[in-house]
């Protein structure tokens, strides 16, 4: 997450409500949601989605007024409030994004005629879209390693990094442990098998229309 923010993260918590790979009936297209607490309260939901969700940009906007709203009770003082951040990680390119070339944009409240000034650092949200990650970012830049992982964690190109980057080969060996899982197993097998029927009904409606 610090490749990320690119600041220094300490005293993370992750949600053990975590959700993953889409375990509630409507988000059965592979998305990984989780929730972390870190530093001085700061909260983060980072989201990754495989799939084409509409009204994303404000379905971000609902998720962070919710984690905003939800650290303030009747009575408290606004000193409360802390920073609050939104991570979405797409394996696809956003259609209103596709202007901007960059894998990785990060968004906060500016002003309009003066955009070197941020209204409140409170909100930052962050978007990387895996597809406009080119192939010579690999060599110089951590995050797109991890991110070729999360996309590809059997790929050549992402093993060669691992064995220099000890974070990686966590994350590999957590991988392994996670396949011997059955519950894991069968989230996986319920996703694959709900994408297979979105593209057999993708086909079906090219043909027919």
């Amino acid at each position: 997450m610090s490749l990320i923010l690119k600041r220094e993260i300490k005293n993370i918590d992750l949600d053990v409500n975590k959700r993953m790979l889409g375990n509630r009936e409507n988000s059965k297209t592979g998305r990984l949601d989780i929730r972390a607490k870190f530093n001085d309260g700061e909260d983060c939901n980072i989201e990754l989605q495989v799939e084409p969700y509409p009204y994303m940009d404000k379905r971000m906007l609902e998720y962070w007024g919710s984690m905003y709203d939800a650290k303030i009770n009747s009575g408290d003082s606004y000193e409360v409030l802390k920073p609050t951040i939104s991570i979405l990680i797409t394996d696809y390119k956003i259609a209103n994004l596709k202007h901007i070339s960059k894998y990785h944009t990060v968004w906060n409240l500016r002003e309009k005629d003066f955009t070197d000034t941020i209204l409140t650092n409170d909100i930052e949200m962050h978007i990387l879209e895996i597809p406009k990650i080119n192939d010579n970012e690999m060599l110089k830049d951590e995050l797109v390693q991890w991110l070729r992982f999360i996309k590809e964690p059997e790929n050549k190109g992402v093993e060669k990094f691992m064995e220099e980057n000890k974070y990686l080969k966590q994350a590999r060996k957590e991988l392994e442990h996670l396949s011997g899982d059955p519950d894991f197993k069968r989230l996986l097998e319920s996703r694959a098998g709900f994408l297979r029927d979105v593209d057999a009904k993708m086909y079906v409606a090219r043909e027919e229309g």
